[in-house]
């Protein structure tokens, strides 16, 4: 009992305060969304000076949506990180590598090969590409 007791005490300052360190004053929130053909997306963006975290939602005919959480790293005019999303009709989630390139006031949904590192999914990076995007994100107002 004891031990459980001092579990507690050292838990629950570690949660309170990795839970806070995110929502600093500094964060940029953003919306955007994009079309292409039958398809539409929208992207809820939060950044910091150096990391991003956020939602993304893809829509497809019929009413199909998959919807998750992005996070990453900012890298000059590039953010890099992942797509944690539950697939339209799935019951468990999976996680994908995303990329976005910010060009002037829209962010341009990047492509590449996926390779697996530790668990964790990822460009090449010599493979990212820009080019024929499916999505540009414009961002619009609230």
């Amino acid at each position: 009992m004891r031990l459980i007791s001092t579990a507690v005490y050292f838990i629950l300052p570690v949660l309170l305060l990795s839970s806070c360190e995110e929502r600093r004053q500094d964060a940029e929130a953003l919306t955007y969304i994009a079309q292409s053909k039958r398809d539409s997306a929208r992207l809820d963006l939060n950044l910091f000076e150096s990391r991003f975290h956020g939602k993304l939602w893809f829509y497809r005919p019929g009413g199909e949506v998959d919807s998750g959480d992005i996070r990453g790293n900012i890298q000059k005019d590039t953010l890099i990180g992942d797509y944690y999303y539950t697939p339209f009709g799935w019951g468990e989630k999976k996680r994908r590598p995303l990329v976005l390139l910010k060009k002037g006031s829209q962010y341009i949904l990047g492509t590449g090969t996926e390779q697996v590192y530790m668990g964790i999914p990822h460009f090449i990076p010599s493979t990212i590409n820009f080019r024929d995007p499916k999505f540009i994100f414009a961002e619009i107002d609230r």
